[in-house]
C-alpha cells in the first residue's frame, strides 16, 4: 500500500529541480536508494512512479516520521539538473534548502 505518498506531477518536479540541483551541489541532496535508506534527518524524499511497489511502501513509512514523500510522475525533470537521469529516490536534508522547496510543493494532503 501507498497511501502515504503524495503525487508530484512532472511540471511540479520541473518547478523544483534547480533547487534540488543546489542540494546536490552542497550535499543536502541525497541520490539513490541506498543513500536515502542510510540517512535520517530527511525532510523530503522524492521517488519515480516506475519504482517497485515495495520500495514505495517502505520509503512511504517515512512519513510517519514527519516526512515527506512524494510519487514524481517524471524524476527526471528534477534528476537531469544534476546530471543523474538513472537516478530513481532521491531525498532532501532537513533544513533550509527544503524549507525553500516545501514552499514551491502543493500543501500537504488533509
Amino acid at each position: 500500500m501507498t497511501s502515504d505518498l503524495e503525487l508530484l506531477n512532472r511540471e511540479q518536479a520541473a518547478a523544483i529541480a534547480s533547487l534540488v540541483g543546489m542540494g546536490a551541489q552542497s550535499g543536502v541532496t541525497v541520490m539513490g536508494l541506498s543513500g536515502v535508506r542510510r540517512t535520517r534527518q530527511l525532510q523530503l524524499i522524492f521517488l519515480d512512479a516506475s519504482i517497485s511497489a515495495n520500495t514505495q511502501q517502505e520509503l512511504g513509512r517515512r512519513a510517519q516520521d514527519g516526512v515527506r514523500v512524494f510519487r514524481v510522475d517524471g524524476i527526471e525533470a528534477m534528476t537531469a539538473w544534476m546530471g543523474r537521469e538513472d537516478v530513481h529516490v532521491l531525498a532532501v536534508k532537513a533544513g533550509t534548502l527544503a524549507d525553500g522547496i516545501l514552499g514551491k510543493l502543493p500543501g500537504p494532503r488533509d
